[in-house]
């Protein structure tokens, strides 16, 4: 997501104006600084320069469905598509939490990377395709561009399906917020809806439960609008790109300090996190219903 060119430089001045999050801002889960520029221009770059490292520092995981024979005759009623990708770009410890988001709403509860995924099933909800870069040391350093991922599970991934959500994470420890962006408008759309429907609103009944949800707008630095962001590389260019702020993400475990304790505390309240439950159910359930509601065609105008 960062980038040097004029025109992001332009839009992190406007940033500021509008009080969102600038370049600087979008990485990490708050513990650590982030980079002033990426120090990979890809990720095959930077899987050419740290092979050794695999499984160490880093890891990937992704699920590509096989195609599926959908038939839908004389029913009275139209049967969803299920062809939506899920994907988290900077999974681990980048942008914390997001690994554990992007499995959820792909139907599974949170489990580690050596464990078999048919046994984290969610029952009743679809399974669909996800992808995930995963930092597993030297977090920060890792981070590479939305519009230059060019890892070809990603890209397969997205490829095969005509819809994607993208999970991000950005640096704001004070303020519980979402900001959604991508390229695909109905879909952008449903999220809003589901996650006022949800209880993922500003304000709120209960003022501890307050999220601020907004679109991105057309110069705000990580409004997702690239064609080359991975988040549109689907079979319809278009997806949507949802980021989180740290102080939201934090607020969705009981335990925030590891990735173990972030899959076994996801959606359990603590002294720390006492409204957990609340964040996670929330969020989950919301692009969960967002997406099938996607996928039937409707729109929450």
């Amino acid at each position: 997501m960062k980038n040097s060119s004029r025109r992001t430089v332009l839009a992190s001045v406007a940033a500021v104006a509008a009080g969102l999050p600038t370049l600087n801002a979008v990485l990490g889960d708050g513990a650590t600084p982030a980079a002033a520029a990426d120090q990979y221009a890809s990720n095959t770059d930077l899987y050419t320069r740290t092979a050794a490292k695999e499984g160490t520092d880093w890891t990937r995981r992704f699920r590509i469905g096989a195609p599926a024979q959908v038939t839908d005759n004389a029913r009275a009623t139209s049967s969803p598509v299920t062809s939506t990708a899920v994907i988290a770009p900077h999974g681990g410890g980048i942008e914390a939490g997001t690994s554990e988001l992007c499995l959820a709403v792909a139907g599974y509860t949170p489990f580690d990377a050596g464990a078999d995924p048919a046994g984290a099933a969610v029952p009743g909800e679809p399974q669909r395709d996800y992808w995930m870069f995963e930092a597993l040391a030297n977090s920060a350093a890792q981070h590479v561009t939305a519009t230059h991922c060019d890892d070809p599970a990603a890209l397969a991934v997205c490829a095969a399906n005509l819809y994607a959500v993208s999970l991000h994470g950005f640096d704001d420890t004070t303020t519980k917020k979402i900001i959604i962006g991508g390229r695909d408008e109905r879909l952008k759309r449903n999220l809003l809806a589901a996650l006022t429907k949800h209880g993922l609103t500003s304000p709120a009944a209960d003022p501890d439960h307050d999220v601020t949800v907004v679109f991105a707008g057309a110069t705000d630095p990580i409004n997702g609008d690239d064609p080359a962001n991975i988040a549109n590389r689907t079979r319809t260019g278009a997806g949507a790109q949802m980021e989180l702020s740290t102080a939201l993400r934090k607020a969705m475990f009981g335990d925030f300090s590891g990735a173990a304790k972030r899959r076994a505390t996801a959606g359990v309240p603590s002294a720390d996190s006492p409204y957990a439950d609340h964040f996670w159910n929330g969020f989950v359930g919301a692009v969960r219903e967002a997406v099938r509601n996607h996928e039937l065609g409707l729109d929450s105008r």
